[in-house]
């Protein structure tokens, strides 16, 4: 590693379907906390650059494919 530090956009975006904002976002919360980091997984991108991003788990490239 080259030691370089640059800037990563980091995200976890779920749908969640509620009655208000306030709901939706105590369910957002229930269900990360229900699942955790080893089965939720996290976007990472170049900043500006978020269509060259990847899914991890648990800092691990997770290839994301809805078949399996």
């Amino acid at each position: 590693m080259n030691g370089q530090r640059r800037d990563w956009l980091v995200t976890l975006s779920l749908p969640v379907e509620a009655s208000t904002k306030g709901e939706a976002v105590r369910q957002f919360w229930s269900y990360v906390r229900s699942l955790g980091p080893s089965e939720l997984p996290t976007f990472v991108a170049p900043y500006g650059n978020e269509l060259d991003g990847q899914a991890y788990l648990l800092g691990v490239e997770h290839e994301q494919d809805p078949e399996e």
